[in-house]
């Protein structure tokens, strides 16, 4: 059923409508955004959207989803989570000119009022979003939560803000004390549970994790999140039967169908089944070009579509499908799409000045549930 108010801002949405008219943030009529459980941030799409549809481009949802203990790699079966000393360091988006005006004068209009909670929470949530893309900024989210916190040592939000940041810049021990100290006072938020879970599990201590996923399903059974976390830990901790009853109980709550086959490939992988065609556990399209890898990477490499690519198909040197998930192009005024289809092919381009290409050279980007086409970007 389609939303009537937008969950973000609260306004009333035009019927069939796939972006929230004021706010700018998706609607989603189901309960399968719980799929990925999202932190902080209600609302601050807004900001960015007064410097006009670049921004918008960039922030296509509201936050980018939480990646969970195994990530969102196609293949990606169980492995341990990097250590800290071999993550990579994130790449940074540059941010457009009216973005970091936006956030100067925001700064200085908090500095002018130091007393003034709201406008401080509202500096630290807009500039987490921008240390998403630029994580230069997140020193000065982390300033900014943290006056809040100095004026209000309860403000759940902020601690919660807090916890985001060492969650996102891989400070696990840091983001455990915050969301610890956030659950103290929103005990019921089973999302932050769930992050601190995969933050126990992060820093080595998987039986708390286990314990912390156990509480969330206890509390909400219906959260698939926590279910397929925990799968992936007892797997890690190698109870194969305990973690393939998990996956499927997550299976029984799915009800998007990428959701559903990568669950699918997970439990045939926990089975010992070889990959097929129909179910490939890595790319079973064979080894790739030395375009092709560079194509995929920088598509991946995406800040919006990146964590949204379910897999490439290639039916030629050049030419090819990536497949997407829970991505609307075709909700995006034109202006839109066409700017971010151009900056793909932008991707595409500098490929193949670097690669010799013999052929067309053309990218499909197509939905990965129904296969259909929602644009086709070329250099």
């Amino acid at each position: 059923m389609a939303a009537r108010f937008c969950p973000r801002c609260g306004v009333k949405v035009v019927p069939a409508a796939k972006f929230c008219s004021d706010c700018g943030a998706p609607l989603r009529g189901d309960a399968q955004a719980r799929w990925h459980p999202t932190a902080a941030g209600g609302g601050v799409l807004a900001f960015l959207l007064v410097a006009g549809l670049t921004i918008w481009t960039l922030i296509l949802s509201p936050e980018p989803p939480r990646a969970g203990p195994i990530g969102p790699r196609q293949g990606a079966v169980a492995g341990a989570p990097a250590a800290s000393g071999e993550t990579p360091a994130p790449k940074s988006i540059a941010l457009p000119a009216e973005v970091k005006q936006f956030i100067t004068d925001l700064a200085v209009k908090a500095k002018d009022a130091p007393s003034d909670v709201a406008t401080w929470a509202k500096l630290a949530q807009v500039t987490f979003r921008a240390g998403q893309l630029d994580p230069s900024y997140y020193p000065e989210a982390l300033a900014a939560f943290q006056h809040v916190l100095d004026l209000d040592p309860r403000n759940a939000d902020a601690l919660r803000g807090i916890a985001n940041v060492h969650y996102e810049r891989d400070q696990h021990k840091d983001a455990i004390a915050y969301f610890e100290r956030y659950l103290a006072l929103r005990p019921d938020d089973v999302a932050a549970r769930t992050d601190l879970g995969t933050m126990y599990l992060y820093t080595g201590e998987p039986v708390r994790a286990v314990a912390a996923y156990r509480e969330v399903i206890q509390k909400d059974p219906s959260f698939l999140q926590a279910h397929y976390n925990l799968a992936i830990t007892y797997h890690r901790q190698g109870n194969v039967a305990d973690a393939l009853a998990e996956l499927a109980a997550a299976r029984t709550l799915a009800t998007d169908d990428t959701v559903r086959k990568q669950i699918d490939d997970m439990i045939a992988a926990l089975h010992g089944q070889p990959p097929t065609p129909e179910r490939p556990v890595v790319a079973a399209a064979g080894p790739r070009t030395a375009f092709q890898t560079a194509v995929e990477q920088a598509f991946r490499d995406h800040p919006i579509m990146g964590p949204r690519i379910v897999r490439f198909e290639w039916n030629g040197p050049g030419a090819g499908r990536v497949m997407v998930q829970n991505f609307p192009m075709d909700g995006m005024p034109p202006a839109v799409r066409e700017k971010f289809a151009a900056r793909l092919g932008q991707q595409l381009r500098s490929a193949q000045d670097a690669h010799h290409i013999e052929g067309a050279v053309r990218l499909d980007i197509a939905d990965a549930g129904s296969g259909t086409v929602m644009a086709t970007v070329t250099p």
